[in-house]
């Protein structure tokens, strides 16, 4: 038998729309726990280390245009967090570009901070939800159960829909087919550290639009792995889905071709991440979606756009639908 834990609101998906959701809510005085099945908070905001690299493999780094992310950045700044990777880029469609910013020690640092003042619990894969009376339970593989009167998902929306069907409640009504609409891209990051300094041009970032490669990154130049060149490639996701079952052998070396004129030296180490939910294709046209009579937000990067700042605004929309309840 497992654990029970009784809580005001239960969060499922620790990534940044979660975090921010579940710190808005804490700050407010309720009591939240956040369940998500993989090892670290963030979801996208994610770091490895590798043979003394630090590798960027998921989101390269965010822009703020909104007040309410802007104060958080400006928190993340003055604690040390997060710093300003570069301003200006080819692509940026006015002349002075806006500052990107990354993790000092990699874009997780972010998610760490936020989940250091919150309860979250790691490798907790919820597997079914019911509702009974006025209050959700959630079972995870651990075989720990979860009661919470709120009930907020943050997950990409295909596995919030899944984990909604559990719970056989006619939860979205006619909303259901235009929820299961939604789609993402697949995603492929090829993680490679070389022998020496790297041929990508200052500030280490390049965006690309023809090929198999849509950026190529140079870790140890963005300050993250000061020790070890470390690049980030990500592939289209033309590439991504036609390569998804291939070894790292063959989808490895054909982003590293593609990538070829700016390594030298030796490759001292390469392997892949596969992301099966990257960046929504159509996101729902509103912040969240709430669910009054059931008492429950569905909130995340399908609902706020692909942007990071997107899907925080989302877990912070998400939390005042809870606060304005109460």
């Amino acid at each position: 038998m497992g654990d029970e834990l009784t809580v005001d609101v239960l969060v499922i998906g620790a990534g940044i729309s979660g975090l921010i959701c579940a710190t808005e809510l804490q700050n407010s005085g309720l009591q939240v726990v956040l369940l998500d099945k993989g090892r670290s908070a963030g979801g996208r905001l994610s770091t490895r280390d590798i043979l003394g690299a630090r590798v960027d493999h998921g989101a390269q780094f965010f822009t703020v245009r909104d007040p309410r992310f802007q104060n958080y950045a400006d928190q993340w700044i003055d604690s040390g967090v997060i710093r300003e990777w570069f301003r200006h880029a080819d692509w940026d469609t006015n002349a002075t570009g806006y500052p990107r910013y990354c993790g000092v020690a990699g874009m997780s640092s972010i998610a760490k901070y936020l989940a250091s003042t919150l309860d979250v619990r790691q490798s907790e894969e919820v597997q079914t939800l019911s509702r009974g009376g006025d209050c959700w339970f959630a079972n995870s593989k651990n075989g720990n159960k979860y009661v919470a009167k709120k009930l907020i998902i943050t997950t990409p929306l295909p596995q919030a829909i899944a984990l909604m069907e559990t719970t056989n409640l006619n939860w979205a009504g006619d909303l259901l087919p235009r929820l299961k609409q939604v789609r993402y891209d697949k995603g492929l990051a090829a993680l490679v550290l070389l022998d020496q300094p790297s041929l990508v041009p200052a500030p280490g970032a390049l965006k690309l639009s023809n090929g198999p490669l849509v950026w190529i990154a140079d870790n140890q130049m963005k300050g993250i792995s000061p020790d070890v060149t470390a690049l980030t490639l990500h592939a289209s996701a033309q590439f991504a889905t036609k390569h998804w079952d291939s070894s790292d052998a063959i989808r490895g070396q054909l982003m590293l071709n593609a990538a070829e004129h700016f390594i030298q030296g030796t490759v001292v180490d390469l392997c892949c991440h596969r992301w099966g939910f990257t960046l929504p294709l159509n996101p729902w046209p509103q912040a969240y979606l709430s669910i009054d009579r059931f008492d429950l937000v569905l909130a995340g990067d399908a609902f706020g756009g692909p942007r990071i700042e997107g899907a925080a605004l989302s877990g912070f929309e998400a939390a005042g639908v809870i606060l304005e309840r109460l």
